[in-house]
Parts: structure tokens; sequence; C-alpha cells
């Protein structure tokens, strides 16, 4: 999150964690805030402002296949050599196709993990913005009388009179 050094680091994680944990982000043991929502977790570090999104995707595959040569002992390869040979190729085919539908699911996931991006920058936007007019508050108190405070909540602009 880039949010302005407008208060010290700390008072400025302070403000960060207080809208997070409003807004339904749970405290971890490390300090971080985290939401998980179906195969969603956010985390954010309220000190650095460093976000991580991670989408859990599971998905398990099997792939069978039969299939019939036939060998003569006395003229060609042995039944053991072409036994080899046939399980090589399936083995073969069976891995790319289960690599293609590793691909294909990876793929998924990565359209789901844009998705969630998508949808999660608005807020973190309205969370910046609002961590900033509550920085600009305290700043302005600490400066002097605040005497006035005038926020459009549609335009986003905040006048504060401060009397020193």
């Amino acid at each position: 999150l880039e949010v302005l050094a407008i208060l010290p680091p700390e008072e400025t994680a302070a403000l960060l964690r207080a809208e997070l944990l409003a807004r339904g982000f749970q405290e971890s043991d490390d300090g971080s805030l985290t939401r998980q929502a179906e195969q969603t977790r956010v985390t954010v570090d309220p000190c650095s402002g460093e976000v991580s999104v991670k989408v859990e995707a599971r998905h398990e595959a099997s792939a069978e296949r039969t299939d019939t040569a036939t060998a003569y002992d006395d003229l060609g390869p042995s039944l053991d050599l072409k036994e080899a040979k046939l399980r090589a190729t399936l083995r073969a085919e069976l891995e790319a196709k289960l690599d293609r539908e590793s691909e294909r699911h990876q793929q998924q996931a990565t359209r789901e993990l844009e998705a969630r991006l998508a949808e999660l920058q608005p807020e973190l936007g309205a969370i910046v913005n609002k961590i900033t007019r509550d920085a600009l508050k305290v700043k302005a108190q600490q400066l002097g009388s605040v005497t006035e405070v005038l926020e459009d909540e549609t335009s986003g602009e905040l006048t504060i009179r401060v009397e020193v």
C-alpha cells in the first residue's frame, strides 16, 4: 500500500491496523492482519504496507491407459524389451496428459487470483484514502487548534482549518 508519510510510521501503522480490523481483518501472532474469504487469503503487514493475496486451488488428477502389443520370441525383439518399450511410451503419454491438465488448472487459478485482485483494488484504494484523511486530521491537531473540518464524500475533498 502506498500511504503518504504524513505521520511517523508507527502512527500510520496504528491507523492502518484500526481500519483493517474495522473491515473484518483478523490480527495474526506476527502482527499482520488477515482476511479469509472462500479460497482467497488477503494478508497486510501494517508496518510495511505490504499486501499479499493468495488463492488456494486443489485438484487431484489420475490417468489410466491400456494398450496391447504383439511379440514373438523367435523373431524380433523379446517380450521383455517390447513390454518395456510399451510401458515407457504409455508413461510418457500419461505424463504429458497430466502436465496439460496441471497447466490448465494453473491457468484457472491464475485467472481466479487476477479476479480477486481486481475486486480488492477499490477496497485497498478506499483504505489508503481513509488512512490519509485520518493522518491529515491527526497532523492538523498536532499543529494547532482545529477550527473546522469539511469533508466532501463525493469528490474526496478534505479541508482542515487550523488555528496556530
